[in-house]
């Protein structure tokens, strides 16, 4: 059997990555939590995820300069992330925003999630990242 594929959602909010988690698992994936910045970077090292659902707004480090601190690692800076946010508003949610770090431009959803769009960029993201590795 093929081993799944690993997410790693870094959001303070236990409750949403009980539900990322459930969504995911749900479609065959391994789900990994963390819910601090810090303890995120150690878990990327760690597991080497296939995608990273990052919060913006958490309270230690900010979700950006986690990602500025994965994409300067060696270990980290081909994982694919997905920023979530409630910065962006729902209503104001095209479908195709995003959040640049240091010149990089990263997809960005709006919180609530909208669950399905959320799989199908994930999946097209990780088989992106997959097939472009050298």
């Amino acid at each position: 059997m093929k081993d799944a594929r690993k997410i790693l959602i870094i959001d303070d909010d236990a409750g949403m990555v009980r539900l990322a988690e459930k969504w995911f698992r749900g479609d065959g994936y391994a789900v990994i939590g963390a819910l601090t910045g810090e303890n995120g970077i150690k878990r990327a090292k760690l597991e080497q995820p296939d995608l990273i659902l990052l919060d913006v707004m958490i309270p230690d480090l900010s979700g950006v300069e986690v990602a500025k601190r994965l994409q300067v690692d060696s270990l980290t800076q081909n994982i694919p992330i997905i920023f979530m946010t409630v910065c962006i508003g729902v209503e104001n949610d095209k479908g195709d925003e995003n959040i640049e770090v240091d010149g990089r431009k990263y997809r960005a959803f709006a919180k609530p999630l909208h669950t399905r769009k959320l799989l199908s960029v994930s999946r097209k993201l990780i088989n992106f990242s997959k097939n472009n590795l050298v």
